[in-house]
């Protein structure tokens, strides 16, 4: 299920990034091994941001938490910091339903609306099972006008005689004809039978028929996490063009230090920075500072983005 996972919300983040609320809590780190929620035994985690103006750290965004009797999150409520008037301002709430096997079967995110003083829906997520494994996942998007929720995309994954996951159809939902229309399909491909895929060829619907759109080279480290991600376009039989590279780093506890995210310079034909992440952790494995950056080509050298610190204490 872990490796779905990075399928999922690796590859197949272009199409799930057109319906996202294009909101994330600070405290998430991008392409984590595995989803989980951050300082998941606290209830409230305060997340500072460095301000350099002040050369301080300030408040920046809380999150509050609610667990059930198995201490899963059933809640995530995300509230952004004005600083300015000193009051913490609703931003994004999710709320998660799970099994009888403790398997996360729906995801809603909602956006807070200061118009309506509110909660709007945004999108909801649905998963559903065959056994143990994932066999659909359906996002919906919520339309105000009838106030019910309206198919969007749909995953279908695929697995093979020994139970390991080796294709996912992407699906579009057709208001007009009710129907749902292909739209990709990424099929993997193994250098052993129980590891993860080192090869995945992305297809586009057209014409009636799967064309060859792209390719993803994995590599992973003995633990099975990734390490390498480097993608391709097809152009023509043999010729794939690069496109973006992403290197991952991991201490010794399997926690992702640095994300790096390389784009493919046809002018220079070799490779440039173009974003990246870093992060520290602390005992426990949460983290505890997350600081993004973004290449300046013209100096050469990475520029802070953000710089967040992460807490259970209401002071640094």
């Amino acid at each position: 299920m872990k490796t779905i996972k990075k399928i999922m919300f690796g590859i197949v983040w272009t199409a799930f990034i057109v319906i996202s609320v294009n909101a994330q809590p600070k405290s998430e780190i991008i392409d984590d091994k595995e989803t989980k929620i951050n300082w998941a035994e606290a209830d409230t985690l305060y997340t500072f941001q460095f301000n350099t103006q002040s050369n301080s750290w300030v408040f920046f965004q809380r999150e509050i938490r609610r667990f059930n009797e198995k201490n899963l999150p059933t809640e995530n409520f995300v509230q952004n910091r004005d600083n300015i008037n000193q009051n913490w301002v609703n931003y994004l709430k999710v709320n998660y339903t799970y099994d009888e096997r403790g398997f996360e079967i729906e995801e809603i995110k909602q956006e807070w609306n200061q118009s309506y003083n509110n909660w709007i829906n945004a999108n909801l997520k649905t998963i559903t099972y065959k056994g143990r494994k994932i066999e659909e996942i359906l996002f919906q998007e919520w339309k105000k006008p009838t106030n019910e929720w309206y198919n969007i995309i749909k995953y279908l994954i695929k697995y093979n005689d020994k139970g390991v996951e080796n294709a996912i159809t992407v699906s579009l939902y057709n208001g007009i004809t009710k129907t749902w229309d292909n739209h990709k399909r990424f099929k993997m491909e193994f250098d052993f039978i129980y590891s993860p895929p080192t090869k995945v060829v992305s297809e586009t619907w057209l014409n009636e028929n799967w064309k060859t759109e792209g390719m993803y080279e994995l590599e992973y480290n003995s633990r099975g996490y990734k390490t390498m991600e480097t993608r391709y376009t097809w152009q023509r039989p043999g010729i794939w063009i690069e496109g973006i590279k992403i290197e991952i780093i991991y201490d010794k506890k399997g926690n992702q230090l640095e994300y790096n995210e390389m784009r493919f310079d046809s002018n220079n034909n070799d490779w440039t920075r173009f974003n990246k992440n870093e992060a520290l952790y602390n005992e426990d494995g949460y983290m505890t500072e997350k600081i993004e950056y973004t290449w300046n080509r013209n100096t050469s050298q990475w520029d802070v983005k953000g710089k967040y610190r992460f807490t259970t204490e209401t002071k640094i």
